[in-house]
């Protein structure tokens, strides 16, 4: 996997990054408009927005948000390459140290519907710390 880091609100990729922003499962978390959204991930301090590459194909993104030594994560796979490893191979590389992310703990929050991420953290050794409405927090430490 290969990864780029955003670091231009009109990188050319915006537009393909865009339908997974425009899927409910994600759409409904994100609450300012997608020019805003693409203004912040790609010009604030602490926040990495990382496009992930396998074979030349962009297959997802990852954004994350360091504050401290705690690192708060999203990872969006498309979903014609979801179940194929991807969101796997994707946190395991987190988890490693390949992304220059300063972190001894990461957090994420994942919709209690969403089966598939509720087992992918929880195979990567993330641990179940609390439920906020329909959101389960999850956490691992280095």
């Amino acid at each position: 996997m290969n990864y780029v880091r955003m670091i231009c609100e009109n990188d050319i990729d915006i537009p393909r990054l865009s339908s997974i922003l425009d899927l409910p499962e994600i759409s409904r978390y994100i609450s300012i408009d997608k020019t805003s959204y693409w203004h912040y991930v790609s010009s604030t301090e602490n926040v990495y927005y990382f496009k992930a590459y396998e074979g030349g194909n962009l297959v997802g993104a990852i954004h994350c948000e360091v504050a401290g030594t705690v690192l708060y994560m999203d990872i969006m796979v498309f979903p014609e390459h979801q179940q194929k490893g991807v969101g796997t191979t994707i946190l395991r590389d987190v988890q490693s140290g390949i992304l220059p992310l300063p972190f001894d703990r990461i957090e994420v929050s994942i919709d209690e519907t969403n089966l598939a991420s509720i087992k992918l953290f929880e195979k990567a050794g993330f641990r179940f710390v609390s439920k906020e409405d329909e959101l389960l927090n999850y956490v691992y430490v280095k």
